[in-house]
């Protein structure tokens, strides 16, 4: 039988694992809104509803036992095989045994506390978020400096009290790159925003104590300046909805 402990180890976002049972799970939210979802009758101390995609079975619901910093979530709880031929073995039999077993000493005849996410599975999704906020971040970052090496001008983005300038100049034959911030208290954020120039580190970067560029720091900004590879100039393009010059 497949629990959530077998994905735990997983160093991909658990929607892109390539598992034809995860994608199927992904459905679930839409299906059941739907009315096409059937449920696990067998273990009905909550509501588990049953995944099914070709010879795969999983269980899989709304979960509300989760701390206070988490919303609650649907969550793929357990999966297995399909045997038609073995009733002992087949996913939704043996998971019915599995929770009766568990309920073993207590009034209630089935318990399913155990296919809960546990500390480690929270831990997952926190990082998850987390990554998420840094790709997102940076993918911002690098639109911010691919839009000036089209307009020549500097290109301002703001959120959430946060602040970003960015411009590219070319002179001599070389192109500077000028990031000013704002609003980022903490200093591995200003990292992440830095590390989203693709083929550059930190060694490259220097702080600028005024004018760079044109961009004029003011009150709580921080002016970074690097000279840019051509290769890293071109790598964001090439991924930028703007596209090349």
């Amino acid at each position: 039988m497949i629990s959530a402990w077998d994905f735990r180890r997983s160093r991909c976002r658990l929607h892109e694992a390539e598992h034809d049972l995860i994608a199927k799970a992904q459905r679930l939210p839409d299906e059941s809104t739907s009315g096409g979802v059937e449920r696990v009758l067998a273990i009905d101390d909550r509501v588990w509803f049953k995944v099914k995609i070709g010879e795969y079975r999983g269980a899989g619901g709304w979960v509300v036992e989760v701390p206070d910093d988490i919303p609650p979530l649907r969550w793929l709880v357990a999966g297995g095989l399909r045997r038609a031929d073995s009733k002992d073995q087949d996913f939704y039999s043996a998971l019915e045994a599995e929770c009766r077993r568990a309920a073993k000493g207590s009034p209630a005849a089935v318990n399913s506390d155990h296919l809960l996410p546990q500390d480690i599975d929270f831990r997952r999704w926190r990082t998850e978020q987390a990554t998420l906020g840094v790709v997102a971040l940076q993918r911002v970052v690098r639109e911010l400096i691919c839009l000036p090496t089209h307009s020549s001008r500097p290109v301002e983005g703001t959120a959430h009290g946060q602040g970003l300038i960015a411009w590219v100049k070319s002179q001599d034959g070389e192109t500077y790159l000028a990031i000013a911030t704002e609003g980022f208290l903490d200093p591995r954020e200003v990292a992440v925003v830095l590390s989203a120039v693709p083929g550059m580190t930190a060694d490259d970067w220097q702080i600028e104590p005024g004018e760079m560029l044109g961009i004029h720091p003011g009150v709580g900004q921080l002016v970074y300046s690097a000279m840019l590879p051509p290769e890293s100039l071109a790598a964001m393009l090439d991924d930028s909805a703007g596209g090349y010059l």
